[in-house]
């Protein structure tokens, strides 16, 4: 099953929409302070949140990992990461395999 592509669209703008003009306050022993527009990160406790967030944090493990070769395997088969949550653990062998693993995460995450 797929979305098509009006589809995609309308529900990208519903999105939009949800956090366009966002705003949140910090509440400190029992009083609340000055709204604040929020501009980065996604809804605190809202249920799209989780499902935006790994969306987000897929693509960016996709293109960090296109034509990475991984050199740990378990049961021959190679393992470049472990995920669980909003948790990353980056597998290498070697620590020059992990410093590019690293190296490869921070260019995607920041393009």
């Amino acid at each position: 099953m797929s979305i098509q592509p009006k589809a995609a669209t309308t529900l990208i703008q519903v999105i939009k929409n949800l956090y366009n003009k966002a705003t949140s306050f910090v509440l400190l022993n029992g009083s609340i302070g000055d709204w604040f527009r929020t501009t980065v990160g996604v809804r605190q406790g809202c249920l799209l949140s989780p499902t935006l967030f790994n969306i987000f944090l897929d693509r960016i493990m996709t293109d960090a990992l296109e034509d990475h070769e991984g050199t740990v395997s378990i049961g021959g088969r190679t393992i470049t990461d472990l995920r669980f949550a909003d948790d990353i653990d980056g597998l290498a062998g070697e620590e020059e395999e992990l410093a590019n693993l690293v190296e490869r995460l921070d260019k995607a995450s920041t393009a």
